[in-house]
Formats: C-alpha cells, sequence, structure tokens
C-alpha cells in the first residue's frame, strides 16, 4: 500500500535551503525525515532549543 501524501506550502527560500541540505538523488521527503530524526534525537539527549 502505498503511503498517502499531502502538499505543505513553503517559501522558496526555504525549499533552497532545503535543497542545499539534501544529497544528490535525495527528495525533500529525505532531507526532512533525516531532520526530524536529528531533532528527535536531540530532544531525547534534552538539548531542544
Amino acid at each position: 500500500m502505498a503511503k498517502e501524501v499531502t502538499t505543505a506550502r513553503i517559501s522558496t527560500e526555504l525549499r533552497d535551503k532545503l535543497k542545499k541540505l539534501g544529497a544528490k538523488g535525495e527528495t525533500y521527503e529525505d532531507v526532512i525525515q533525516r531532520l526530524v530524526a536529528i531533532a528527535q534525537k536531540n530532544e531525547k539527549k534534552g538539548e531542544r532549543s
């Protein structure tokens, strides 16, 4: 079964930042998933801003 998807409106500035953070062939979803995992890891360590 395929995942459900949605559209999130972001600024072109943020889109460009995500593009720079991504590796070749990586989707925006891949980049965002990686950033969320990092945030969750930091949250568990008590490093949340």
